[in-house]
């Protein structure tokens, strides 16, 4: 195995071929602590394969030392040990996982301010690409930034790829999944590593969107009852989802549980077809990489 990362799934159908790529669309989700890939086989709407692959020594700041070379080692080496990776493939389509963002409704967006939107939100974080999704589901563009050293070391090994935001894909699948299903609000947590974002939808519109930082399972619970209080939500009847990094029976999510009486695990986008070995994965997981192909971005 290689010595800059660690297997953390893997999950792959036996009808996978690694010299038919061209029937198959790759799905990447990468953030500065790791990168998680999914194979759909094109022709029959399938899942067929899932890894995630997360760096030695990985740190939730990407401001630590030697950055640079270590990021750029990370995908090198997975290129090495995955190197089917590289094949053209029929679609491909590649999301960041990071914290630093903003909405900005689209009548006041202008795309040579996207630096200072980010800038009156955020600390300047060194070197940075800003780039913005276009949001049909709010009329919003999804402004963000990738750390200059991540985006280079990503485009080295993917050229002429459009980077998405995952949570564009989150935003836009919760849309898509649940409008018209629903007609009152419900709060949908997306657990990603050392952040999660927060989600507000009646069933027609957005109402709520924003991301929180978090040290350990109390923050979450904390940051998620002061939103809801502050919005006037009862914890007693506002039912809450939750989505991405947590599983039933785990210590974050029993905690959830305890102060918000109504928690479901989300479902699966019915918009494609799972193989068997991906039952295996809890339906929550990994929510915003299954969805990128559907979401419209």
């Amino acid at each position: 195995m290689a010595d800059h990362f660690s297997v953390g799934l893997s999950l792959v159908d036996k009808s996978f071929n690694p010299d038919e790529t061209r029937n198959y669309g790759l799905a990447i989700l990468f953030s500065n602590t790791r990168l998680t890939f999914c194979i759909l086989d094109v022709k029959r709407n399938k899942f067929i394969g899932l890894q995630q692959l997360t760096k030695y020594g990985s740190s939730l700041h990407s401001d630590s030392p030697g950055r640079n070379e270590s990021y750029a080692g990370f995908l090198d080496s997975v290129m090495a040990e995955v190197p089917w990776l590289k094949s053209p493939f029929k679609l491909v389509r590649v999301a960041w996982e990071g914290r630093k963002s903003t909405l900005i409704p689209a009548p006041l967006y202008e795309e040579a301010r996207m630096e200072n939107y980010l800038n009156f939100n955020f600390q300047p974080g060194g070197e940075e690409q800003v780039m913005s999704d276009h949001l049909l589901s709010v009329d919003s563009f999804h402004v963000f930034s990738v750390p200059a050293f991540i985006a280079s070391s990503v485009s080295q090994h993917f050229q002429e790829i459009r980077l998405v935001h995952s949570a564009s894909v989150l935003i836009e699948s919760i849309w898509r999944s649940y409008k018209n299903r629903i007609n009152s609000p419900r709060v949908f947590l997306h657990l990603c590593p050392g952040f999660f974002n927060l989600v507000i939808f009646d069933g027609k519109q957005m109402s709520y969107f924003n991301t929180f930082p978090f040290q350990n399972q109390e923050d979450v619970t904390y940051y998620l009852i002061f939103v809801m209080e502050q919005l006037d939500f009862n914890p007693e009847t506002v039912p809450l989802v939750l989505l991405g990094d947590i599983e039933k029976g785990s210590p974050m999510g029993e905690l959830l549980f305890r102060y918000v009486r109504h928690v479901e695990f989300g479902r699966r986008n019915d918009a494609s077809k799972f193989s068997y070995v991906l039952n295996q994965l809890p339906p929550q997981v990994c929510y915003s990489l299954f969805n990128i192909f559907s979401c419209g971005l």
